[in-house]
């Protein structure tokens, strides 16, 4: 094969165009204006590697262990799903009366939001006692994520902006949320210019 050989079609380098919102990531790449949700994109993110991780020491131990308050039922259902939340990194164990003692979240879980996603899968666990045992891992999972990610408004640098757009634009994650909400809206420059009345 000759050197001066024409080298396969190269994908278009992504360029940051900005950020719109503080909510979407606005990408281009060659012809294609690129609008992504930033807290979905993360999100899926987030779920990819806790999946990946499943089962392995994915837990980080607080600092301070956190007490949580919940109903007796709610109690009762966490209790009796131990092994499953400590395999998505969600260590807890029985603290008295109708509390929890939580030692160890996920690591991107910031610590002022563990008594919300203690109580939000207490509370689905009740609500969904008869679900399967692989469904009720995969929600853990989702509920983790959603917790973990960027919200919507949350200042990032355009360098974890660039990062999280290639991540989705390269394949390398689905492009919808573990909820099954779309990550990003592609826009072609031949579709722009049409709503201009640009074309020829």
């Amino acid at each position: 094969q000759s050197l001066l050989e024409e080298p396969a079609d190269e994908p278009q380098p992504l360029e940051l165009v900005g950020e719109l919102f503080s909510t979407y990531i606005l990408a281009q790449r060659g012809q294609e204006l690129c609008f992504i949700d930033k807290h979905a994109a993360h999100e899926r993110l987030l779920y990819e590697k806790l999946c990946a991780q499943k089962g392995a020491s994915c837990g980080q131990m607080l600092l301070a262990p956190v007490s949580v308050q919940l109903s007796a039922a709610e109690k009762n259902a966490l209790l009796q799903n131990l092994p499953l939340l400590a395999e998505s990194g969600v260590e807890a164990e029985d603290f008295g009366g109708n509390s929890v003692l939580v030692r160890s979240v996920p690591a991107d879980i910031p610590p002022a939001d563990v008594e919300d996603l203690v109580v939000e899968l207490a509370d689905r666990l009740v609500t969904n006692s008869r679900a399967a045992a692989t469904e009720k891992a995969e929600w853990v999972l989702h509920s983790i994520a959603c917790r973990a990610a960027v919200k919507a408004g949350d200042r990032s640098s355009p360098g974890e902006l660039l990062h999280l757009a290639r991540q989705i634009l390269d394949g390398e994650m689905p492009p919808f949320c573990p909820h099954g909400r779309p990550v990003i809206l592609k826009l072609t420059r031949k579709e722009l210019e049409k709503q201009f009345g640009r074309q020829g």
